[in-house]
Formats: structure tokens, sequence, C-alpha cells
């Protein structure tokens, strides 16, 4: 790909043939690589490089920005501004996210608006998410599904774009049409960091009437864990970014902590048994889970003592640590 694109640096003006095809290409790039391509294509295309002489005096002398030929190919054939998204200009970045009226054919493309969303230059920013207004309905549910563990890991990590441009790529993953396929990921996935995928996605309210069928029947004991504690708790939480507390204001000594965000679960229909399901479960991670959920719950548990007992006789320490826990501190009468 990057010979390919090298090759075609020095004739932009015919690319018009084989636009489709390299853009078909770039579809295929992982979405997670999207920062290092961004640069990669940048440097293969030359984009930003000055123009041969003859160019740059025309430029001097009509005052005319040195990329205006990247503009006219714009404005002649609108795709190329798929390729003019990793241009060094932010006039140009910018003048391409306005130009675009398509949304993102690709799980690769859309990292690519949502890295224009952090970009460093804040009227570049202000076009993506006017992009992203734009299409964001129109973007395909598996598109959105499949880089939304990616991006919603960066909503943190990404430290230019603020909760204005974040919160836009709330309204295309807690889609109605979107959730369903990224549960389907996460109940048939085996490997991966699913469980931190799932606590990042249960912001979405949405989410919530598939928590028992994740509960049920997800391969990763994590994600089965995860769905119970939010079941059996009636709540959800989720990262929400970091704050500061201060240990001495004096001084002006502070440290950096995570916080989180809550909600109460909808109401959505769970079985009477559920504790005994996540209690008798084959995985010490849900039995642990169910075991942390009887503490937080307990006022709304009739069957208590027999849920404790049954902890107590667990094969596994920690999870018999909390039934002992339970047993020295007897609920409020």
């Amino acid at each position: 790909m990057t010979a390919k694109l090298s090759a075609l640096a020095s004739a932009r003006e015919n690319w018009d043939d084989e636009l489709p095809m390299i853009l078909a290409e770039l579809s295929a790039v992982p979405h997670h690589s999207v920062v290092l391509a961004a640069r990669e294509i940048a440097l293969a295309v030359r984009l930003g490089w000055q123009p041969l002489l003859m160019d740059r005096l025309i430029a001097r002398f009509t005052g005319e920005p040195i990329y205006v030929r990247d503009l006219a190919l714009m404005r002649r054939a609108p795709d190329y501004a798929w390729i003019f998204l990793f241009h060094p200009s932010g006039h140009v970045r910018e003048a391409a996210l306005d130009w675009l009226q398509r949304p993102p054919a690709s799980p690769f493309f859309l990292a690519a608006v949502a890295w224009r969303l952090n970009d460093w230059a804040e009227p570049v920013r202000r076009a993506a998410a006017r992009y992203v207004q734009r299409v964001q309905r129109q973007i395909a549910p598996d598109v959105a599904a499949s880089s939304a563990p990616y991006l919603l890991d960066r909503r943190h990590s990404w430290g230019r774009w603020g909760s204005s441009e974040a919160d836009l790529l709330d309204d295309v993953f807690g889609r109605p049409d979107v959730l369903p396929i990224i549960a389907g990921f996460l109940q048939r996935t085996a490997n991966g960091s699913l469980a931190r995928y799932l606590r990042l996605v249960v912001r979405y309210p949405a989410i919530d009437q598939y928590l028992p069928a994740l509960a049920a029947s997800a391969i990763q004991p994590q994600v089965t864990a995860i769905a119970y504690r939010c079941l059996l708790t009636g709540s959800v939480t989720w990262f929400a970014g970091y704050g500061w507390e201060w240990i001495d204001k004096v001084y002006g000594i502070r440290k950096r902590v995570p916080k989180f965000n809550h909600r109460p679960l909808q109401d959505i229909a769970l079985p009477p048994d559920l504790f005994w399901q996540a209690a008798r479960d084959a995985s010490v991670i849900v039995r642990r889970a169910a075991a942390d959920a009887l503490i937080a719950s307990r006022t709304t548990v009739p069957d208590e003592d027999r849920l404790i007992a049954h902890f107590e006789q667990d094969k596994n320490p920690s999870v018999r640590s909390r039934a002992d826990f339970l047993r020295r501190h007897p609920r409020p009468s």
C-alpha cells in the first residue's frame, strides 16, 4: 500500500482512476493503527510538500496557498477528501471534513474521523464534529460496532478533544442497531479484553436488555461476572476519566484519581433464582461477583442465610472470605 501511494504521489492529478482502489485498500487497514497510518499516508503521498517551482511562483504572486491544488482536487472529486484527512495542513483537513458527505465505509475511516475529533487544531475538531453530526445515523451498524472497542478505550487517553467532541461517538455507538452487534460480539468471543470493553459499553442504557443473555451464555467468565454484578446490584458503573484529589492544599500537593459514573439498571425481567445461578457458576470469578453483589444488596435478598451458607462451603478461599464478612456483619434488622 505504501509503495502504491508513493508511486502516485508525483502524479496526483491523475489519481481519478486509481482512487477507488486506493480507498478500498485503505479501508482494510486495521482501525487501531489509524494514528501510525496517518503519518505513513501523509509521507507516502507527500501531502503538504512544496509544489514545483512554477507553482510556488504562481502562489507567491496570486496570493493563493501552496495547497490550492489539493483543494481543487476535492472540488473535482469529493472522495479525495478521504485521503486529505491525513494532510499536514489543518486548512486542508478542515476543508476535507466539510467536503465529505458520505459516511465512513470502514472502521479505519471511522477511526480516522474520530482522530480528527481529537485534532490539535480547533477548527478541524469543529469540522469533524459537524461531519459526525451530518452522518451519524448513516454509519453502517457493523462499521460502528467494529470500531467501538478501540475508540471507546481512547475516550480518556486522547487528550485534545473535550467532552463535546467525544460525546458525539455516544450517538453512534449507543444506537439500537449497533448495540445488538456489540452484545453478540461480547457473548461469542473468548479472547481479548472483553471485560474492559463491557465496562465501557454499559454507559449506554440500551445495553441493559442484553445483560441477562451475557450473564447466561457469555464465553468469557469476566464478561459473565460483570453482567451478573450489574443485574444483581441493579446498577451499572463505568470509568468516566480522571480528577484531582487534594493531599495537602497548603503545599499544593494533589494526586490524580479515577472517576466513575453510575446509573440504575433499566427495568428488565430477571429470573427469581438469579443469585443462585451466579452462586453455582463453574467460574470462581462469577461466584466471587455473586458474593460481592450479596454484600452490596443485602436488604433485597430474602434467602440471604442460605446463600451465605452456600458461599461458606465454596472451594475457593476468596469466596469463603466474603461469606465470613457477611457472617461478621449481619444485615441490619
